[in-house]
């Protein structure tokens, strides 16, 4: 199993919305069994998870984990056979995330091309860095056109690796996240979809290339 983190010390980066859309992309990619979860106290995830069930989906599959049993529960889940595990964390990066990185095969920060994102993630970056764990960034909520764009990649590159694919600020991942949804569940050949699509491929490469190394 790999576990896959989604953090980022300022809120509003789109950690959930990145986090549940990857868990639905490799769902639909054939790279199950797949498990979410969310230590963020405000369980957006969670909620999310509880809404989809709702609504009939069967996939991802839910997975509590309690910080004090943080390993315990992770070799569990990878003793029971899941292929993938991402997590979503609290808009903080402290002690709690240090323990969350510490069972990461991959940390993923998420990041709007701004300034304060970037000033941002200047304060959490070395605890990243001390895990000792292998992190990429993502472009998130991504305006079209903003002269912010290339510069943040790449004072972003000059940090660490970037991913390839951006996710932009598109209207169908709140309305879908609302709903316990994903693009992808919506318009399935949609551009938001493809992006996902292409994301989860990017992520999935850097773990093999992790794996390799």
């Amino acid at each position: 199993m790999k576990t896959i983190v989604v953090a980022n010390q300022k809120g509003g980066s789109g950690k959930s919305t990145l986090a549940v859309h990857l868990a639905a992309a490799a769902g639909y990619a054939g790279d199950g069994p797949i498990l979410l979860s969310d230590t963020d106290p405000q369980g957006t995830a969670g909620d999310w998870f509880n809404q989809r069930k709702k609504s009939g989906f069967d996939t991802p599959l839910y997975a509590p984990l309690v910080l004090s049993e943080l390993r315990a529960k992770v070799q569990a889940l990878r003793d029971a056979g899941a292929a993938y595990l991402f997590i979503d964390t609290a808009p903080s990066i402290g002690s709690v995330n240090a323990d969350l990185f510490a069972v990461a095969d991959l940390i993923l920060i998420p990041l709007n091309p701004t300034p304060a994102d970037l000033r941002a993630l200047v304060k959490g970056l070395p605890l990243v860095r001390q895990s000792g764990k292998p992190f990429s960034f993502i472009l998130a909520r991504v305006r079209a056109n903003l002269k912010n764009n290339e510069g943040a990649a790449m004072a972003l590159e000059a940090l660490g690796l970037v991913l390839p694919t951006r996710m932009h600020e598109r209207v169908i991942y709140a309305e879908t996240f609302a709903h316990g949804k994903t693009a992808l569940d919506i318009e399935p050949k949609g551009v938001a979809a493809q992006e996902v699509t292409a994301l989860w491929q990017a992520v999935k490469a850097r773990l093999e290339e992790n794996a390799n190394s």
